[in-house]
């Protein structure tokens, strides 16, 4: 028998875009106007409007983060900014080792942003939080990905010296490179991993069961299906230029040669389509992607083995909205972004939903709750995507 208390509740998002657009339009100039100052009022005032207009069984989202607390961080960014521009001003050779620099404190980074954007979000009074390990974030972020380039790099290095043959060094070296590549879904697969299990609702925690091969399955599977739609694009356009007459100009131009506008006239066209219908299979690819690996995470999410989170997002409304958005924000001069910002997010986070006896649990986590202090994290606030 079914637990009358267990149901399925979708998340729903009440925001519009006219209202986000009188947000969104006095965040534009007063930012303009106080030289990039108010940026960090305005992404408080932003992520408030979203949070607290998601809402999960009647009982919305909290953004905690205070502007103070965002520009400190924007503050930071800015002088580390001034820092490489004025070395590399003065002392060009040095702005590599500046990157480096840079490239190994990307994980810190990171690591602090994801404590920082949890502990600053709460449900009905009680906080997220992430305890992943900083080590943890260097080995997903820097070791793994790189292992290909220092394996190569090894390899290639022992071969010049027993051989001396710099071709066959530069061979191996080119191919580490693509192996970099190729281990990009499984680091993807692992950061997911890493970004859920160690989050926490309270004293409740999150947990997902991740294959790297489902990963890889998705981008073969997008591999293929783009080689076919390419294929497919190829025949159709050969064939339009046959039916207008178009594909006779061309054998003729090749063959007996003619005037340049005509030839520069017809690759024109044909430029243009290829172009137009690749820009709409990026699209595609996309949505394919965020679509398939977001229903994949979130359908292997569970809250203490309590809460069940489900997600069914499909690549063809999501296309659409991008394809509606595109157009929106091109005929509006970019007056429509508002507008295109909310159809995304209401269509996202209105095709997730969890499943179990969501007000017992959260019940009970406001009593646990109770005698645990709250620790908030150094202020980073760095956008993330987790692959999901």
């Amino acid at each position: 028998m079914t637990d009358p208390t267990s149901q399925t509740l979708p998340f729903k998002f009440t925001g519009t875009g006219s209202e986000y657009f009188k947000i969104w339009i006095v965040n534009i100039i007063l930012t303009i106007l106080t030289l990039g100052i108010y940026s960090a009022w305005a992404k408080v005032r932003s992520n408030r409007y979203f949070y607290g207009n998601t809402k999960l069984n009647d009982s919305a989202f909290e953004y905690h983060a205070t502007p103070a607390m965002i520009l400190r961080g924007r503050l930071i960014a800015f002088g580390v900014l001034m820092i490489y521009v004025s070395i590399t001003q003065f002392f060009p050779t040095t702005g590599g080792i500046f990157i480096i620099i840079l490239i190994l404190l990307a994980p810190w980074i990171i690591w602090r942003s994801l404590q920082f954007n949890s502990r600053m979000v709460s449900y009905r009074n009680i906080r997220f939080g992430f305890y992943g390990s900083l080590k943890e974030t260097y080995i997903i972020l820097l070791l793994i990905p790189f292992l290909p380039i220092i394996i190569g790099a090894i390899i290639a290095g022992i071969v010049y010296f027993l051989l001396g043959t710099e071709s066959t060094m530069v061979i191996i070296f080119g191919v580490s490179i693509m192996a970099m590549g190729l281990i990009f879904p499984y680091v993807q697969k692992l950061m997911a991993s890493y970004g859920i299990n160690n989050r926490q609702f309270g004293q409740g925690k999150f947990s997902v069961e991740l294959a790297a091969s489902r990963y890889y399955m998705i981008y073969l599977i997008l591999g293929l299906l783009n080689i076919a739609f390419f294929v497919i694009i190829i025949l159709a356009i050969t064939l339009i230029l046959w039916l207008t007459g178009e594909a006779e100009k061309i054998m003729m131009i090749m063959s007996h040669g003619g005037a340049e506008d005509d030839v520069g006239m017809l690759l024109f066209k044909v430029v243009m389509m290829f172009y137009f219908i690749l820009v709409i299979l990026g699209f595609w690819s996309k949505a394919f992607l965020q679509a398939n690996i977001k229903n994949y995470v979130f359908n292997n999410t569970k809250l203490d083995d309590t809460l069940q989170f489900n997600s069914n997002i499909k690549v063809g409304k999501l296309l659409g909205i991008y394809i509606l958005n595109i157009l929106l924000i091109v005929f509006s001069l970019g007056l429509a972004y508002p507008w295109a910002i909310i159809n995304l997010k209401k269509y996202k986070i209105e095709s997730t939903s969890a499943t179990g006896d969501i007000a017992q649990y959260v019940n009970q986590q406001q009593q646990a709750q109770s005698a645990v202090g709250e620790e908030l994290g150094e202020v980073f606030d760095t956008d993330l995507d987790l692959g999901i």
